[in-house]
């Protein structure tokens, strides 16, 4: 009997010795992930804190009176963020730079019949092997999702469509607030969204194509489409300096059936970059800002900001 009770009382103590170890390492691991759920909380928000300063250096270069900003490089990239500011945030690279939004074609635009030719254009230079279907197709889907919906008139082929994709889901009727939301309408598929990319845009009002920054791609939408020949006596026109003024170029315009009513040589809207890096993380920091020229200087606002995707 006592042999009995001590080896009840030894696997007792080995239970309860088991369930102690059990709860220690359970505690433990919890401690762990509490630690690197508050470290990485840490240094999100040091990366973020870090992107603002390529927020405030494109505001403070927009800001500055004298400069129009009428030359850009690939992208509708016009300046890159100063090497020396690099390493201002201790333990975080920062790069990025600063984007004419100009330079690309607003796709909220749409909600004006007449800007379809010049997106159907855009689609034809950009997206060579699809058929001609298919880019009418894309045209008069983004001009549905943009444009405010009208029951009355009748079936909607296209509502129809977005209802049977599983999830369901409904168009936005309204113009887009971020570029991403093109990936979703009828027809859009991952090659195309990626190939259209650096080309298309969302702002919140109707816009015009910068001629001075935009690349041959965009360029060639304009009028009833440029051609090659074209559209490089524009780029000579527009030399390494830009064109200053309308009148420099009314002739050259006038010759190449291009309205003054579809392009701009200051740009409003601009996209700030940023991309912040520690050892084992990093952020990307897009922002839409908006520069307007007014009687006593020059405004600038914030109108979007997105982490991670555009």
């Amino acid at each position: 009997m006592q042999v009995n009770a001590r080896g009840s009382a030894l696997l007792s103590a080995l239970f309860i010795m088991t369930l102690v170890a059990i709860a220690a390492t359970a505690m433990s691991m919890r401690l762990q992930l509490d630690i690197y759920r508050t470290r990485l909380t840490i240094t999100s928000n040091k990366l973020y804190l870090a992107s603002q300063a390529v927020t405030f250096w494109a505001m403070d270069s927009l800001g500055e009176q004298d400069k129009r900003f009428m030359t850009s490089g690939a992208g509708g990239k016009l300046a890159d963020f100063p090497k020396q500011l690099q390493s201002i945030y201790p333990d975080v690279l920062i790069t990025g730079g600063l984007y004419d939004l100009q330079a690309r074609f607003n796709l909220n635009n749409l909600q004006d019949k007449k800007f379809q030719p010049v997106f159907l254009r855009l689609l034809e230079n950009s997206l060579t092997q699809s058929k001609a279907t298919t880019r009418q197709l894309l045209v008069k889907a983004t001009q549905h999702w943009v444009s405010p919906h009208q029951p009355e008139q009748g079936e909607d082929q296209f509502l129809a469509y977005y209802l049977q994709q599983k999830p369901q889901y409904l168009p936005g009727f309204q113009p887009m607030h971020s570029v991403s939301e093109f990936r979703l309408i009828r027809g859009v598929t991952a090659e195309i969204y990626q190939e259209l990319l650096p080309n298309i845009t969302t702002l919140p009002e109707k816009t015009t194509i910068n001629i001075n920054t935009a690349p041959k791609i965009l360029l060639r939408t304009l009028g009833n489409g440029l051609t090659e020949s074209q559209v490089n006596e524009l780029i000579e026109a527009r030399g390494k300096k830009g064109i200053a003024t309308l009148n420099e170029t009314s002739l050259l315009l006038q010759k190449l059936g291009v309205p003054k009513t579809q392009i701009t040589l200051e740009s409003q809207y601009f996209l700030s970059i940023a991309v912040t890096a520690t050892n084992d993380l990093s952020l990307t920091n897009y922002t839409i800002i908006k520069r307007t020229k007014n009687k006593t200087g020059i405004s600038i606002s914030i109108i979007n900001e997105s982490l991670n995707t555009i």
